[in-house]
């Protein structure tokens, strides 16, 4: 597996530290950034590819809990630590579903077993999703009927309004299902571009800058998908492994 990529977030400058300090000391995992706010944490999540997120609550503005919250609306698959000074915060903590729950002052062996069990879970998704659809087929319902559409023919997926639309080789699909759910059943070619757009890395021709945006173009397919400019450099990061590949 590749390193981990973590980021650290807390508005404690020693406690940045001593936990940059205990996470370097680990080879599997990697500090791709180090943040002091909430929005901060936000932003570094939109423009990295970051697995796990080691994150105090108590920030002044927007606290450590909202801030994750905001960060699965558009990264579902993200891991999650708490380093907190406060135990009141637990319960709401693990109803999202974070990995851990630690209170300060931090010690290392407890941070290292809340990182043993990030990285089990991590692993677990990797070999369940490979193993979970061979086939490699995205199920929706629309409307009353049930589609199972291949990866290799999905182009992208916008969300629109209430609905979102499959574009396919062949046909467009509508669907009330939400996009994070939809984004946790696809592999690694697609890409949550934007808030409204998961894109096929491998369907597509160009990018365009457009403003404040970037239109993302594929062959022989009239529509067009957005990339957001705080995903524009991952996007083009991840489309020269896929060459590589």
């Amino acid at each position: 597996m590749k390193p981990i990529n973590v980021v650290i977030v807390d508005d404690n400058q020693n406690s940045l530290e001593i936990l940059e300090f205990f996470i370097g000391e680990l080879k599997e995992f990697q500090i791709i950034d180090t943040c002091n706010s909430g929005e901060k944490l936000i932003d570094s999540v939109m423009k990295n590819k970051v697995d796990l997120v080691v994150a105090d609550i108590n920030m002044p503005k927007k606290s450590g809990l909202d801030a994750i919250k905001e960060c699965l609306e558009f990264s579902p698959k993200l891991k999650f630590i708490f380093v907190t000074g406060y135990n009141e915060f637990a319960v709401e903590a693990f109803a999202i579903s974070a990995v851990d729950y630690i209170v300060k002052p931090i010690e290392k062996i407890r941070l290292y077993k809340a990182l043993e069990r990030a990285k089990a879970q991590l692993l677990a998704e990797v070999a369940d999703s490979e193993e979970r659809n061979p086939n490699k087929r995205l199920s929706i319902r629309s409307n009353s009927s049930f589609y199972y559409i291949p990866f290799e023919d999905i182009i992208f997926i916008e969300k629109s309004g209430k609905k979102c639309i499959i574009y396919t080789t062949n046909q467009s699909i509508e669907t009330y299902e939400n996009i994070s759910d939809i984004y946790k059943q696809l592999d690694q070619n697609f890409y949550r571009t934007h808030r409204s757009y998961i894109v096929n890395l491998r369907m597509l021709s160009h990018i365009t800058p457009k403003n404040e945006t970037y239109f993302a173009y594929f062959t022989n397919h009239e529509k067009y998908a957005h990339i957001s400019k705080l995903k524009i450099n991952e996007v083009q990061e991840l489309l020269a492994q896929i060459t590589k590949s």
